[in-house]
Formats: structure tokens, C-alpha cells, sequence
């Protein structure tokens, strides 16, 4: 009778306690590489987020001071930059403070400045980082085009 009984229970279409332990530790092993995965494309996302959103303030100005035909200048100081005519500050962004993100680096030899026509008066290449990443660049000719270049 007990022979029947222990044939009864090894027949049934359910998972032995050892079979759900394996099965979780493939799929613990699988999460943890997805994880790692993620965390070393979020950095190098974040560096192209960034030189996106310079590009677009950039564009910004430029249209900014040809439709005030005033003159717009750019500072950057770190991982944050102003676009200001005069004192009147048209756009402050800071990537630590506005999007909490930690790494961002801004920086140029020049601080370049819009005419009121969309003319830039020199080249100028702005180089944004994050972390060890290679840099990318953005660059504003003369004429006013703004491209990123890696």
C-alpha cells in the first residue's frame, strides 16, 4: 500500500523543490548580467542626452538672437552653462541640479557668442564628458551650424 502511494506522488506533473531552486538561480544569474548591462550603457546614454539638450539650447539662442537681434553669449562652468544677453539671463541649465546627473561635464576654451545675425565670431568646439567616457564634441562654425561629433 505505501509502494502504491509513493508510485502515486512521483507521478504527478509537479516541480520537485530542487528543479525551482535551479530554475531560480539561472534566472538570478540572467538578471544580474541584464543589470550590469544597463549600468554600463546608462553612462554613455546619458553624455549623448547631454550633448543633445547643449545642442538644443544652443539652436535656441541662435534663433533667440536673431529674432531679438541682440547678441547671445555662453558661459560654461562645469557641468552647467548661461545663455545670456547683457545681464538678462535667457537660459541657465545645470545637469547636476535639473536632471541629477552626476558626471556631466561641459567645458570650452572660449565662450562663444551669437550675433543678431546667427553668425558665431570663431569656431569654437564645446566638449561635453561623462566620466571616463571618450568625449563627444559639439562645434559651431562661423556661420552658425551646430553639429555633434564624437
Amino acid at each position: 500500500m505505501n509502494h502504491l502511494k509513493l508510485k502515486t506522488i512521483m507521478d504527478s506533473n509537479a516541480f520537485t523543490l530542487i528543479e525551482l531552486l535551479f530554475v531560480m538561480a539561472i534566472f538570478t544569474t540572467l538578471a544580474a548580467i541584464g543589470v550590469y548591462s544597463v549600468n554600463q550603457y546608462l553612462p554613455k546614454q546619458r553624455q549623448l542626452s547631454a550633448a543633445r539638450v547643449v545642442k538644443t539650447d544652443l539652436v535656441k539662442a541662435r534663433i533667440h538672437a536673431i529674432k531679438t537681434r541682440t547678441n547671445q553669449t555662453v558661459t560654461l562652468q562645469n557641468s552647467a552653462y548661461i545663455i545670456k544677453q547683457d545681464s538678462n539671463v535667457y537660459i541657465k541649465r545645470n545637469f547636476k541640479e535639473d536632471f541629477d546627473w552626476n558626471g556631466i561635464e561641459v567645458k570650452s576654451d572660449k565662450s562663444p557668442t551669437f550675433n543678431m545675425d546667427g553668425t558665431v565670431d570663431d569656431i569654437t568646439t564645446i566638449e561635453v564628458r561623462c566620466g571616463d567616457s571618450d568625449p563627444l564634441f559639439i562645434t559651431m562654425t562661423i556661420t552658425g551650424n551646430i553639429k555633434i561629433e564624437s
